[in-house]
């Protein structure tokens, strides 16, 4: 890859970031004494909501997605490479086709919970469910919807397309990863993938679910077998398997898990957190970095965290949740 091709990219990026939420910025946010304060905080950011809006839920997201959305269309037509942006857009292709799936199977009208974000349109998405061709997508894209399709026609149950679709977005970051073939993103690409097989064999075993329910819905896109990942918590390895893909002992951010993961008693959600620490410490190291993909996959990564982190404040908000409570959930700042 050459990395002077991102020199373009990479000065506008250092522009846009300095309108990244601050740190101080969304602890206002979070201990603000009403909603016209938060209002008034948000006067001066890219996400503009009043008072009342601020009270709906539906309506944040709405301007949370759609921030989101001129961010990636932004990505998309300057990054000389857009497997770079895809790498972080791609949750949201599956999401998508997901819905579609599921709007197929239903003949009801999903519509409303389509995400205007990715490389694919949505008309192409919905023809490529539709048709079951591969006129627009990549042929793995056909083959992965056609197969998940036709085993929902088999089972007749919709969980085969969620399923179907998760496992088939870890295939194609691992499609991504050979096509980008970046020493960090590969390894963000593999974190992300093992991280989801470590929580879902967390939650099925919360859950009580057999090893066999397992096994289908891991990936076999990860760095160990699917049978590596359920011995982690039967032989209690989670920790030293933390260790192997963190080899950082020095780096105090993790300390309060340990204890949780040597007795494999940690939850899911703080397994979620540790994901999204990790990913956003490797990219961190490329900080300084002018040139190549890292900056906008920095940018990307560091907006996906200031819309969880805003979405957090805003919803927990209008839920009234306890401000202490949501400040422990929240994910790194960009640039912090």
């Amino acid at each position: 890859m050459d990395a002077s091709l991102f020199a373009q990219v990479n000065t506008t990026i250092s522009v846009r970031e300095t309108h990244m939420l601050t740190e101080e910025q969304l602890n206002q946010m979070l201990y603000a004494k009403d909603d016209e304060a938060v209002a008034l905080l948000l006067q001066a950011t890219n996400y503009s909501l009043d008072n009342e809006e601020l009270r709906d839920p539906n309506l944040i997201e709405k301007v949370l997605v759609k921030h989101l959305a001129r961010e990636y269309t932004f990505a998309f037509q300057n990054s000389p490479l857009t497997e770079v942006v895809q790498i972080f857009s791609l949750k949201y292709t599956y999401h998508n086709l997901k819905v579609l799936l599921k709007e197929r199977a239903s003949q009801g009208d999903l519509s409303h919970l389509l995400l205007p974000i990715g490389r694919y349109p949505l008309d192409i998405l919905k023809h490529l469910v539709t048709t079951l061709s591969a006129e627009y997508c990549p042929d793995f894209m056909q083959e992965e919807v056609a197969s998940t399709w036709a085993e929902y026609m088999d089972y007749q149950d919709v969980r085969v397309l969620d399923t179907g679709m998760d496992l088939a977005y870890f295939k194609h970051l691992k499609h991504l990863s050979e096509e980008i073939n970046d020493a960090t993103l590969n390894a963000f690409i593999d974190l992300s993938i093992d991280f989801y097989n470590v929580i879902t064999v967390k939650r099925a075993l919360t859950q009580g679910k057999p090893r066999s329910f397992m096994r289908q819905l891991l990936s076999e896109n990860a760095r160990m077998e699917s049978r590596e990942y359920l011995k982690l918590f039967e032989s209690q390895e989670l920790l030293a398997w933390f260790n192997q893909i963190y080899p950082n002992s020095f780096d105090l951010s993790t300390k309060p898990y340990e204890e949780a993961l040597n007795d494999v008693s940690i939850s899911a959600l703080s397994l979620e957190y540790l994901a999204d620490l990790l990913k956003y410490q490797l990219l961190e190291k490329g900080r300084f970095e002018i040139e190549g993909p890292l900056p906008l996959a920095r940018y990307l990564w560091g907006k996906e965290m200031e819309v969880k982190n805003l979405r957090l404040i805003l919803t927990g908000r209008s839920n009234d949740l306890n401000p202490d409570l949501l400040k422990e959930r929240m994910r790194p700042v960009y640039g912090q």
